[in-house]
């Protein structure tokens, strides 16, 4: 089987363990992996030691697939020129096409459209996080005013000229797709598709990097500075307001000083994270550390204690999965995390998540978490094989098979 892998995070090394996923299956002949060129580096998944945080076609040559760069679309980098798309799609010829985004985005129209040009009978397959439907914000537009209008016009347009207009078309190119959970599975159908074919199968995560990591723990980082008395919460991930971590710092107040928080990250909120702490008189009970490699972030979740997710719901966007979670159960490390989105899914625990902004409700979950007996952290690691690389990936040739069935 040959395969052309769309995904705009491709040419990041992080995510090399999931490329890889795909070209180790033994029915895939050649994996031909397309990504934009205008990429540009991210602030989390760039870093990465040894190696520059975007690769060059350089460090592609002794991959086992071939990397592909594409010309960049004016309009967002993240999306492919269609142009570019669709020679490649031509070249290659591909038996089954995966773009690794959303339904509704320009990515997945574009590779179904290409492949319809192409002539090709190849499936052509996406994978949704989308978790909230999409219509023109009015709620939004009479809460901001004319602070909200841009946002507001940005988004009806792409309401009525991508989501509507060319959804016809849509419809008529695009195979399936895979969902992180079944909420997805819902947004998808409500957006006038409720036919497409779809199955659940959570994001590929390197599994065996975090048990690894796991069972090589025998210290706790040295720039923790954590005493042997205190329980370790970490959080991994963007500093920005959504992501909740205010709530975090303000938990360790009532938590007390035998517990220290580790915030793994970057972004425009780290100094009121800082400035926070001053606040609620926990300075030295917050450790904040930059983006990390693989292996290195690996090793700083094995040693916590419990990893917590505790985002907030905003007007355009929810938790749609947590990646990280999947990260520390494969870790065999207790998780916890507000009931925004897929949070509540994943961990599937009602004793470990809580209300968004419930700082009563995280030292609950904080404690519950630490209770877990040795065989019930096993058990976690068991849960996060539903995320490992390999089991994403067959999910889609899986698909394959269901599609060409059908």
């Amino acid at each position: 089987m040959k395969i052309l892998l769309y995904f705009h995070d491709a040419a990041l090394p992080h995510s090399r363990y999931l490329l890889k996923a795909f070209s180790d299956q033994p029915r895939v002949s050649q994996l031909t992996v397309c990504y934009p060129e205008a990429r540009g580096e991210d602030v989390i998944f760039s870093a990465q030691s040894n190696s520059p945080a975007l690769a060059t076609n350089k460090d592609f040559d002794s991959l086992p697939y071939q990397m592909l760069s594409l010309k960049s679309m004016w309009l967002r980098p993240k999306w492919a020129s269609f142009m570019a798309l669709l020679q490649a799609i031509k070249s290659e010829k591909p038996d089954y096409v995966i773009v690794l985004d959303e339904a509704l985005y320009l990515n997945t129209l574009f590779a179904g459209i290409a492949v319809k040009l192409a002539k090709l009978k190849a499936p052509v397959v996406c994978y949704g996080f989308e978790n909230i439907h999409q219509i023109p914000p009015w709620g939004w537009l009479k809460k901001k005013g004319l602070s909200g209008l841009r946002i507001f016009v940005r988004k009806t347009l792409r309401y009525l000229l991508v989501d509507r207009l060319l959804h016809p078309i849509r419809k008529k190119v695009v195979s399936g797709a895979l969902v992180s959970y079944k909420e997805c599975a819902k947004v998808i159908h409500q957006s006038h598709w409720p036919l497409l074919p779809i199955k659940e199968q959570w994001w590929g995560v390197d599994v065996e990097l975090f048990s690894r990591a796991k069972k090589e723990f025998k210290t706790r980082p040295a720039v923790w500075g954590a005493s042997s008395n205190q329980a370790v919460i970490g959080f991994v991930g963007r500093f920005v307001p959504e992501k909740g971590v205010a709530d975090l710092i303000q938990s360790l107040k009532v938590l007390g000083s035998q517990y220290l928080l580790v915030c793994i990250g970057a972004g425009p909120e780290q100094a009121a994270y800082e400035a926070l702490a001053r606040d609620c008189k926990v300075s030295e009970q917050l450790i904040i550390l930059p983006p990390m490699p693989a292996y290195e972030l690996a090793t700083h979740i094995a040693a916590m204690d419990v990893l917590a997710l505790p985002s907030h719901t905003e007007t355009f966007w929810k938790e749609q999965y947590g990646r990280v979670l999947v990260e520390a159960m494969a870790a065999t490390v207790p998780v916890i995390g507000s009931r925004s989105g897929a949070i509540p899914y994943v961990i599937e625990e009602h004793d470990c998540t809580f209300e968004e902004g419930d700082i009563q409700g995280i030292c609950s979950a904080v404690r519950a978490a630490q209770s877990k007996t040795d065989t019930q952290k096993l058990v976690l690691y068991d849960r996060a094989k539903q995320g490992d690389a390999n089991t994403f990936a067959q999910g889609f040739i899986g698909f394959y098979d269901e599609l060409v069935k059908a």
